[in-house]
């Protein structure tokens, strides 16, 4: 796995969001869409990682 603060961030709301198929429907995308974010071999949007970061920080992220 690649470190990055992106994939650390999405792991974080990984957890917080109870999984996967959690956070998937928090930031409108598909479960199948995470894992390349997840393991830091892609970076998401600049959209995915705000919505990520309120995730994480306990903000509702707006919806798309």
């Amino acid at each position: 796995m690649i470190e990055t603060s992106q994939n650390r961030t999405l792991n974080r709301a990984l957890k917080n969001c109870g999984g996967a198929a959690g956070l998937a429907k928090a930031l409108h995308v598909s479960v199948e869409s995470l894992s390349p974010w997840l393991s830091g071999h892609e970076t998401p949007s600049a959209e995915i990682y705000i919505a990520t970061l309120k995730l994480v920080s306990g903000a509702r992220p707006k919806a798309r």
